[in-house]
């Protein structure tokens, strides 16, 4: 659906993307998460059209977003890390506006506006006007905006991002409900977020994809099976020699908390033994997205 090819972008003297490739299935809910300043944002703006690369191209549904962007841009729903609504709109007129600009009218609008607020929860705050919402109920309107003119494929820049508990896991629940039927990208900085939602996650820094694959095999492939966590009392700690252990394939020391990562738990008693007297606490766990992209990063 979506075929990233070669795409290099420089603002000034700093190279934002360097050389990205990328295929994106139809239907598929792509994840990209990356440190700030990763490429994410630059990235998703050239898919929609709103940059041009220096170098390399975007085709979307066969067409190319240099040669034809006025196509690409209405397949495409774009909701923003902030999403920048126009205050004095009442909601559903604000609908009606976004929906007439992408060529939508009359009675199939009105369908369509009737439609998605009730979709997003907010018919009841149709006639309110933004400036009242607070940021989870323009989130909301945001996502409806995004949705208006029934794009095939949906971007998603931090849709939860400062938002309460109840009101992320609503909208995670909506974007889960999106799945299979629109090609969604979705950016967020939550590791639990990528992996409960997306079917493929690509890990982005420098400007490039450093590793890529489904939630499972990310966390199987970099950390095996088990991760031992240990709270220590010093940073002196001997890591050369956890690193003898067959069973290691991994540490990362994080202020106080020593992570090791194994592919079995034989040797968990040995090496607990080696940290010794400078130990504090120590529990196992599964690895997480979060401690592959730790590690992916750094």
């Amino acid at each position: 659906m979506i075929n990233i090819s070669s795409l290099t972008k420089y603002f000034g003297k700093i190279q934002a993307l360097d050389n990205l490739n990328l295929e994106i299935e139809k239907g598929e809910l792509l994840g990209l998460i990356g440190p700030n300043g990763a490429g994410k944002t630059t990235a998703i703006r050239i898919i929609c059209g709103i940059l041009k690369p220096n170098h390399g191209d975007v085709v979307v549904g066969g067409y190319s977003v240099l040669k034809d962007p006025i196509r690409v841009k209405s397949m495409i729903g774009y909701l923003p890390e902030e999403p920048n609504l126009y205050e004095r709109f009442k909601a559903r007129d604000l609908l009606k506006y976004f929906g007439e600009l992408y060529g939508v009218s009359g009675e199939r609008l009105d369908d369509r506006v009737n439609e998605l607020l009730e979709l997003v929860g907010m018919e009841k705050r149709a006639e309110h006007r933004i400036n009242t919402f607070s940021k989870g109920l323009r989130q909301r309107i945001g996502i409806a905006r995004a949705l208006i003119h029934d794009p095939e494929i949906i971007i998603f820049d931090e849709p939860t991002m400062g938002l309460d508990p109840a009101t992320s896991i609503s909208i995670r629940s909506f974007i889960e409900g999106l799945k299979g039927e629109k090609t969604i990208i979705l950016c967020t900085h939550y590791m639990d977020e990528a992996d409960a939602l997306c079917d493929r996650v690509a890990i982005l820094n420098g400007g490039k994809i450093r590793d890529m694959g489904t939630p499972d095999y990310l966390k199987e492939k970099i950390h095996g099976q088990t991760i031992l966590q240990m709270k220590i009392k010093s940073l002196d700690v001997d890591t050369e020699k956890i690193n003898y252990f067959n069973s290691v394939e991994n540490i990362n020391l994080k202020g106080n908390e020593l992570l090791v990562s194994l592919n079995s738990k034989d040797e968990i008693s040995d090496i607990i033994n080696l940290v010794g007297h400078n130990l504090v606490s120590v529990n196992t766990k599964e690895p997480t997205l979060e401690d592959v992209f730790i590690h992916t990063v750094k």
